[in-house]
This record gives C-alpha cells, structure tokens and sequence, in this order.
C-alpha cells in the first residue's frame, strides 16, 4: 500500500571525471574506447560507495 520512488545513479547515465586529473570515469571510456570500462566503473563504485569492497 505504498508508493515508491526511486533513481538510479550510474556510469551509464551520468558524466564522472576525476577531479584531479579530469579523467573521464563514465560511459565515454566505452563509447571513445578510452580503457578498461569495468577497472573506471569499479573505481567510481569505490569512491562512492567504498563499503561494498571492505
């Protein structure tokens, strides 16, 4: 009998780049075949959520 919102923040649908070296830790790596896609989404999960990989 609720209602439930919710969204989703992810590499997919938002831009991530790192704030020191501007590097670019989003979709693009695949789209601009930039790099390793799963090492930059693992790195923006670890800063996000760092948690998960204790």
């Amino acid at each position: 009998g609720q209602i439930v919102v919710a969204d989703e923040i992810s590499c997919d649908t938002c831009r991530f780049w790192d704030k020191e070296t501007g590097r670019s830790m989003d979709k693009d790596i695949f789209r601009f075949d930039k790099g390793d896609l799963t090492k930059a989404y693992e790195e923006v999960a670890k800063r996000i959520v760092p948690e998960i990989f204790q």
